[in-house]
């Protein structure tokens, strides 16, 4: 049982560390391209911060899902088919953690830049530190809000039995 407790534990980095690093690099891809940011821009650094938070929020809320599947199609037996069956479910799950992610991120801040009477993105281009500051928490608090929505899709994915006379 101590051995699983580290497998979980190692899954769950391993998790966290690719999620991290997909979203910042596809951030940093698309700002880099499409908008003409720089990563010597402090603002741009501010933001950053606040994508890899709202990443955190979303990817932790699909861990523990994740482990429950593992924990749950491998109750009775650790076969080779359970494995690969619970890790299957993992890659759902981290799959939609990083969707929601980008749609968090890139739903919040065409959202609140569309609704404010200042060009974001040129501010940020100009390093103005406030807009990037109160756009990464646009983004973080947008992330705390939608974690335990996203947690709730996963586990409604969990194949669990059915509980019958409850009541």
């Amino acid at each position: 049982m101590h051995l699983f407790i580290f497998v979980q534990a190692a899954i769950a980095f391993v998790i966290g560390i690719s999620s991290l690093y997909a979203v910042y690099y596809i951030l940093n891809r698309y700002l880099s391209r499409n908008m003409g940011i720089t990563e010597a821009n402090t603002s741009f650094a501010a933001l950053q911060v606040g994508v890899i938070l709202s990443t955190a929020l979303m990817i932790s809320s699909v861990v523990g899902p994740g482990l429950n599947a593992i924990r749950f199609v491998n109750q009775n037996s650790f076969e080779f088919m359970n494995i690969l069956y619970s890790l299957g479910y993992v890659s759902l799950f981290v799959f939609i953690g990083v969707l929601f992610t980008l749609l968090v991120i890139a739903g919040g801040v065409f959202t609140f830049f569309q609704l404010t009477h200042v060009n974001e993105w040129e501010e940020i281009k100009k390093n103005n530190v406030a807009i990037a500051i109160i756009s990464a928490a646009l983004i973080v608090g947008l992330a705390i809000i939608m974690k335990d929505h996203v947690a709730g899709i996963c586990e409604a994915l969990i194949p669990y039995p059915e509980v019958v006379g409850v009541r």
